[in-house]
């Protein structure tokens, strides 16, 4: 049985009582930002992470809209368009997932149940996809499985606008996981030294 922890304070996943490296940490150096200024990423950061939680809690159905910040209102009132578009439920919300295989974890935004089958949806705010998502939500998925036994039949973005808009992305690069091992192998092999 798998036994997953993490600390907030360092985003620091424990996997069976040893340090794994996250998703996000993978996949960092990737990201195309290392020229962009720290506190605007902090800022962005922070920002991302706001409108994480409050989808969250529209998807646990414990929003209260009345006290939710007006500039989270319109990524708010996107996720819900979306749901409502799609018809999609959603089945996990923040969940944590762990590969013991390989040794990594992270956090996936949702699963959702969406004709017919499980989706993975990872919501993003940024100004616009990263290319790291594919990548990110192929480990999710991966993870996903390997954890519960139950299959994804498809990655999407949703990607949530300041206007209360969305678009949809379609993650079915093949190269997805196979980007994400070779990402993960790098990592480790630099944290050895």
């Amino acid at each position: 049985m798998t036994d997953l922890q993490f600390n907030p304070d360092g985003h620091q996943y424990l996997l069976n009582n040893r340090p794994v490296p996250s998703v996000t940490q993978v996949l960092e150096p990737y990201t195309g930002l290392e020229y962009v200024d720290r506190e605007l990423l902090r800022r962005a950061a922070e920002f991302g992470t706001h409108v994480h939680e409050a989808c969250h809690l529209f998807n646990l159905d414990r929003l209260n809209s009345d006290a939710l910040d007006p500039a989270l209102a319109p990524y708010v009132t996107a996720w819900a368009q979306f749901l409502e578009d799609t018809g999609a439920v959603v089945l996990q919300s923040e969940f944590r997932v762990a590969s013991e295989q390989l040794g990594y974890a992270g956090t996936l935004d949702t699963i959702v149940f969406w004709g017919k089958s499980n989706r993975l949806i990872d919501i993003k705010s940024t100004a616009g996809v990263p290319r790291t998502t594919g990548p990110q939500t192929a480990a999710y998925t991966q993870a996903y499985r390997e954890q519960t036994g139950e299959s994804i039949r498809d990655r999407y973005c949703a990607h949530l606008k300041p206007d209360g808009k969305y678009d949809l992305h379609k993650l079915s690069d093949p190269r997805d996981w196979d980007i994400f091992k070779a990402a993960l192998m790098l990592c480790k092999w630099h944290k050895r030294g």
